[in-house]
C-alpha cells in the first residue's frame, strides 16, 4: 500500500513540474488542448466543441427565413454524390439557388437548427464587418498603420510601424505566426486553447516587411477584429448582431467563442453558427455586398474583397486571395468563398447565381492546384442538383 502511494505522489509531482514547466515556456495552452482533445478522445479542435469554452451569443432581430424553391423537397442526392459527402464526414450540405434554398441536407445526428464552428470561415464575416465600417466612415482608408488605431500595437514592436489595415486583411503582414492545426506548439494552437489571444497576436515579431509576399497567418484577423472594436467601442459578439446577423434576418442565435470568461474574442475562429446562417454571407457576397436591395459595403471594396491581392505566392503572382476571402476558378468562371479548418466553405458561384455551404469533421489536405480537392467535389454536387431541375 506504502509502494502504491508513493507511485501515485511521484505521478502527481511530476505532473506538477510538467504543468509548470508548460507555464514558464509560455505553453499552458497545452493542458487545456489535452484536456478537450486526446482525453476525451478527440485529436484536435472539432465542430461541436462550443461549449468547451467561453461564449457570448449573437442574438437575431426579425428572422427572414430563406425562400424555399419550388425544387426544394423533390432532390435527393446520387448514391456516389453520397459517398463522396461521408468521405469527409460531411454534416451539412445547402445550396442556394437564384436566392431560394434548392436543397438540404443533414447527416449524423445534425439538422437545420445544429450550430457548427466555422473556424477561419468566420476570417471572412470580420470582412464583411471592415467594408461596412469603410461604409460607415469609421475607416477611411485601408493603407492606414494598424498603429493608428491600436497605438499598444506599435509599442509591442518597432517593426510592427509599417503594418496597415491592408496588410491585415490581405494576409501581407510579414508577422511570424506558426499557423498550423496540427502542431500543438504553434500560436494557433495556442490562440485556440490558450487565454490570453490578443496578446499572442499583438506581440508576434517580424520576419519580413509587410505587403510583398502572401503568407496566412490567424493573427491577422485577430488583429483587424480589434481595431473594428475599438472603431466602434463595441464587442465582437454585438458588431455581429447589430450589423450583420440582424440584417441579414438570421434565423437561429449564433455564438463566438473566447479565450476566457471575461476575456477577448477568439476572432480568427469560433463563430458557431447553423449552415443556413453561413449561407447568408454568401448569398451577400453573390448581390454585391447588398442585401434585399440595401447596400451594406461599398462596391469597390467587395470588388477588391474578391480580386486577388497585388502579392507574391511561393514566388509566383497571388491567385487565390482576395480580403480574407479564397478565391479559385471552374470551367474559366470565378468564384470565391469562405474556408476553415475542417472543411467549412460557404462558396459562390455568381455566374450560376449560386451558394453552397458544407460543414464537416475532415477536409482534404492534398491541393495540388489552388483550390482544394473537396471544394470541387462538393461545387460539383452543388452544381448537379441545380442543373437537374432545368429541365423541370
Amino acid at each position: 500500500m506504502r509502494i502504491l502511494l508513493k507511485f501515485i505522489l511521484w505521478i502527481i509531482a511530476i505532473l506538477i513540474v510538467l504543468i509548470a514547466l508548460l507555464e514558464v515556456t509560455g505553453n499552458g495552452h497545452i493542458v487545456s488542448g489535452l484536456r478537450f482533445t486526446y482525453l476525451i478522445g478527440r485529436s484536435g479542435p472539432e465542430i461541436d466543441d462550443r461549449n468547451f469554452f467561453p461564449f457570448d451569443t449573437i442574438a437575431t432581430g426579425t428572422p427572414q427565413p430563406w425562400a424555399k424553391s419550388r425544387h426544394y423537397g423533390k432532390l435527393a442526392l446520387e448514391n456516389e454524390q453520397v459517398r463522396t459527402l461521408a468521405q469527409w464526414h460531411t454534416v451539412g450540405f445547402v445550396v442556394i439557388k437564384d436566392d431560394s434554398l434548392l436543397f438540404e441536407e443533414y447527416f449524423n445526428g445534425w439538422c437545420d437548427d445544429s450550430v457548427s464552428n466555422s473556424f477561419s470561415m468566420a476570417k471572412s464575416w470580420v470582412s464583411v464587418l471592415t467594408g461596412i465600417a469603410l461604409k460607415e466612415g469609421k475607416i477611411t482608408d485601408l493603407h492606414t498603420p494598424v498603429g493608428r488605431y491600436l497605438p499598444e500595437f506599435d509599442a509591442a514592436d518597432p517593426c510592427h510601424k509599417d503594418i496597415t489595415l491592408w496588410n491585415l486583411l490581405t494576409m501581407s503582414t510579414g508577422l511570424d505566426w506558426s499557423e498550423s492545426g496540427a502542431n500543438p506548439f504553434s500560436d494557433n494552437a495556442k490562440g485556440y486553447y490558450g487565454q490570453d489571444v490578443r496578446n499572442l497576436a499583438m506581440d508576434q515579431p517580424c520576419r519580413e516587411a509587410p505587403g510583398k509576399e502572401f503568407d496566412y497567418i490567424s493573427g491577422s484577423t485577430q488583429i483587424m477584429a480589434d481595431v473594428l472594436q475599438k472603431l466602434y467601442g463595441t464587442p465582437l459578439n454585438k458588431l455581429v448582431e447589430e450589423k450583420l446577423w440582424k440584417p441579414l434576418g438570421a434565423e437561429h442565435t449564433a455564438y463566438w467563442g473566447k479565450d476566457r470568461k471575461d476575456g477577448d474574442f477568439k476572432a480568427f475562429c469560433c463563430l458557431y453558427a447553423t449552415a443556413r446562417d453561413f449561407a447568408r454571407i454568401g448569398q451577400l457576397w453573390l448581390d454585391s455586398g447588398e442585401w434585399d436591395g440595401t447596400r451594406l459595403v461599398p462596391l469597390e471594396y467587395w470588388k477588391q474583397s474578391i480580386t486577388p491581392a497585388a502579392l507574391t505566392d511561393d514566388g509566383q503572382p497571388n491567385q487565390r486571395y482576395g480580403y480574407y476571402w479564397w478565391l479559385g476558378s471552374l470551367d474559366g468562371q470565378p468564384f470565391y468563398y469562405c474556408r476553415g479548418f475542417r472543411g467549412e466553405y460557404t462558396v459562390v458561384l455568381p455566374q450560376e447565381r449560386l451558394v453552397m455551404v458544407r460543414t464537416g469533421m475532415i477536409h482534404e489536405d492534398r491541393t495540388p492546384g489552388l483550390v482544394p480537392e473537396d471544394v470541387l467535389a462538393y461545387v460539383a454536387i452543388a452544381r448537379k442538383l441545380a442543373a437537374s431541375v432545368s429541365s423541370y
